[in-house]
């Protein structure tokens, strides 16, 4: 009879093995660190930046003062937007309520709405002309473009390209500029020649003469 040695006792793997049908289990998601984000001290920021934008202007506006009236560290504002540059764009922005899509049916009506119904990008709101003395900053303009300004192209594009859809513009038409011309010639009569808004009728003529024979797309080599 044959003998059994001790190697010849494997003891069998008892460990329960997955399913081939069940996934197997994922590592647990680290916590996240750092501090959570204060909603209101970064709201409390931004308000006080806009105060004293308005009081000093963009030139003799000073972190540490907007530090002291938040009741902050400058490290805590710089921390979070950057630059004197970046915070002021994002102060001016919050004025800022959003761009809606708009469709009337019709081009015309469609960029009034556009131009008219920003009345915060026009005037930011609590700030006076002090906010485009801000925008001359290359750091300012290109921030409130990337939170702002792009948006509105975006919505002007779409009732641009739908109106080109129906036949009230030919596809080769510089849609952007028409509107552009809209909201620098507003821009220019408040701020510039007349301190005073452009008349609704005024803007109504300029924008249907310029939707009668728009500028057209530049072609390569032109």
């Amino acid at each position: 009879m044959a003998t059994t040695t001790p190697q010849d006792k494997t003891p069998q793997d008892t460990t329960p093995q997955p399913d081939a049908g069940t996934p197997a289990a994922t590592p647990a998601t680290p916590p996240r660190r750092g501090r959570p984000v204060d909603v209101a001290l970064g709201q409390r920021i931004l308000d006080h930046t806009l105060q004293q934008l308005a009081a000093a202007g963009y030139s003799n506006l000073e972190i540490e003062s907007i530090a002291a009236a938040a009741s902050c560290s400058k490290t805590t504002i710089y921390r979070r937007w950057g630059s004197k540059g970046k915070l002021v764009a994002a102060a001016i922005a919050s004025e800022y309520p959003g761009s809606t899509v708009i469709d009337n049916g019709n081009l015309l009506d469609d960029i009034l709405q556009h131009v008219t119904e920003g009345p915060s990008l026009l005037t930011f709101g609590r700030l006076p002309a002090v906010a485009w003395t801000a925008m001359l900053d290359p750091e300012v303009s290109a921030a409130l473009r990337e939170a702002v300004l792009n948006e509105r192209d975006s919505v002007a594009d779409e009732f641009i390209a739908k109106a080109i859809e129906r036949g009230e513009l030919p596809a080769d038409a510089d849609g952007r500029t028409i509107v552009h011309t809209a909201l620098g010639l507003g821009l220019y009569r408040r701020y510039v020649s007349d301190n005073e808004p452009l008349p609704q009728e005024t803007l109504r003529q300029v924008l249907t003469a310029l939707i009668a024979s728009p500028p057209r797309v530049a072609r390569p080599g032109k």
